[in-house]
């Protein structure tokens, strides 16, 4: 495996278009061309974090929050972010980010979130918008199918939660090269039946581009026969930044507020306003620093918000809509959604050789 095959996979889970603008995301460190043999995984690219890397033999970190969020003018030691760049340099370390796309992706910050706290029925707070979806399919001979397959959902070939997604049938295809053609298969004058397979796949708008390349560099013939319809039927899980949900059963705030510090590990950490005694049932939620959503948690109907990064004023705006919000942190609310990450891409690269670690700061 190589630092894009991984890449490939990660744009897969995390689109760079669900990305917020002007977010530094993707490859800040690295070659995409370096073998990969063990991955790191953190919230935040601290030099504790690219050393412990290093020290577990990770070419490649994967981590949330960019390592680089403006341009800088010079890599030196006496400058934080020149001297992390040179020390993940000097280990070889390639450094991989996924910020505000992670953030609004199905399955990532927010969901996890939502998952550890027991919150269901979730969509999102603040809705991303959808990307139109097409069916891609191709004709290939036996011998050509699994690589082409192979192909083609390395870039694309995602349905929700499930990845190398697609379809094959068998049939019978027909042809004659014209004179000046190069057939794989067949006589220039000929005609040509030849067994093949029908092989299909899905991707997204911004994937189908990278989806039709990889397939026609696979795929042995001259000239590749395929198809591309567009998609009508329902769209995958919604994007978008926030969760909000139910509890299985009411609770108090102040029960709900305890059993948020035991899973986030934040006891005496966490701040609150509102009522302890006042039942919780809706729950709007977002990993991370997410006080600009407050008034979209309290418009659709949150009894309480979970969020970190509340300042005075953003408190003061949940008072007025009523909003009991609590504030377990910035690194806690986003830490299950990176450990989440961490145990989908060992799942789908164990088999591979590839070992993954979740390295804490």
């Amino acid at each position: 495996m190589t630092v894009a095959d991984i890449i490939s996979y990660l744009e897969k889970i995390a689109p760079a278009s669900l990305a917020q603008p002007g977010d530094a995301i993707g490859l800040h460190v690295g070659d995409t061309s370096a073998r990969i043999t063990r991955i790191a995984v953190a919230v935040d690219p601290t030099r504790a974090v690219i050393d412990q890397a290093e020290c577990i033999g990770a070419e490649l970190l994967v981590c949330h929050h960019p390592l680089i969020r403006a341009p800088i003018e010079s890599v030196t030691a006496s400058s934080e972010k020149g001297d992390l760049v040179m020390r993940a340099i000097q280990a070889g370390l390639s450094v991989y980010v996924m910020h505000t796309n992670y953030d609004c992706a199905p399955g990532g910050v927010s969901d996890a979130l939502a998952e550890r706290l027991g919150v269901g029925d979730t969509r999102p707070l603040s809705a991303a918008p959808t990307e139109p979806y097409y069916k891609v399919v191709v004709f290939v001979p036996d011998e050509a199918v699994e690589a082409v397959r192979a192909a083609m959902c390395r870039a694309g070939g995602f349905i929700g939660a499930y990845s190398d997604c697609s379809f094959r049938a068998r049939g019978v295809g027909t042809f004659k090269p014209l004179p000046g053609a190069h057939p794989y298969i067949g006589e220039e004058g000929k005609l040509e039946q030849t067994d093949e397979w029908r092989l299909e796949t899905m991707a997204s708008e911004s994937a189908l581009p990278k989806v039709i390349e990889s397939m026609i560099r696979a795929h042995p013939y001259e000239e590749v026969a395929y198809d591309i319809y567009p998609l009508r039927n329902e769209p995958p899980p919604p994007a978008g930044l926030g969760r909000i949900g139910r509890l299985k059963k009411p609770e108090s705030l102040g029960d709900f507020r305890k059993r948020v510090e035991r899973l986030l590990k934040c006891q005496g950490f966490t701040r609150a306003i509102g009522n302890p005694r006042r039942k919780v049932e809706t729950v709007a939620l977002c990993g991370g620093g997410g006080a600009t959503l407050i008034p979209d948690a309290a418009k659709q109907g949150a009894d309480v918000y979970v969020t970190g990064d509340v300042g005075h004023h953003a408190l003061l705006t949940a008072q007025w809509h009523k909003l009991a919000v609590i504030d377990a942190g910035h690194f806690p609310t986003e830490k299950p959604g990176v450990e989440a990450l961490a145990n989908a891409l060992a799942r789908e690269y164990s088999s591979r050789g590839v070992e993954v670690e979740y390295v804490d700061r």
